[in-house]
């Protein structure tokens, strides 16, 4: 008797630092999603550059997509339902992961400016300095890509999983 192939079913949450993004990742586990922060797959010099508030280059980026790609290969390769929580700034980055993972559905995770840049200043895992964060913001472009949308303005859970229940349910 052979396995059956199945497509696993695959989220991104994106958007632009302190929106959010990795806490509504997680809030989709109890949908019986695995979770995945796109941050543990950068590559050290990336991640120097962040910290030091440096640039990053499209070689670093390049890099770290391709890790992204590979990790969440292995991670569907074992789990029916993935969800990856990443910024995914550039578009270029967006279309690369649907070439390899068609059926997955980004989610832009939005909030309100002050309630981000209070989320920053907050933010102990990996501090991210006000000017570096604006200029990832002015980075981020539009996405042309198909999507939805959750508003992430409390700090509160509720209504964050009342929205992620729809979006997971609307697939």
């Amino acid at each position: 008797m052979s396995k059956q192939a199945y497509t696993p079913i695959v989220f991104v949450t994106f958007g632009l630092p302190g929106a959010g993004k990795t806490y509504a990742a997680k809030l989709f586990e109890p949908f019986g999603f695995k979770m995945h922060d796109g941050d543990d797959d950068l590559p050290e010099d990336m991640r120097e550059a962040i910290n030091t508030q440096q640039p990053v280059n499209d070689e670093m980026r390049d890099r770290f997509f391709r890790r992204i790609i590979a990790h969440v290969g292995e991670l569907v390769a074992v789990y029916p339902k993935v969800v990856v929580a990443q910024t995914f700034l550039k578009e270029k980055y967006r279309l690369q992961f649907l070439e390899q993972f068609p059926q997955a559905q980004f989610v832009l995770v939005v909030a309100d400016e002050r309630v981000r840049e209070d989320r920053l200043v907050r933010r102990t895992n990996q501090p991210l300095e006000p000017n570096y964060t604006r200029r990832m913001v002015e980075m981020f472009e539009r996405p042309n890509i198909s999507h939805q949308v959750i508003v992430n303005d409390s700090d509160g859970a509720d209504d964050l999983l009342g929205q992620i229940e729809a979006v997971v349910q609307d697939r």
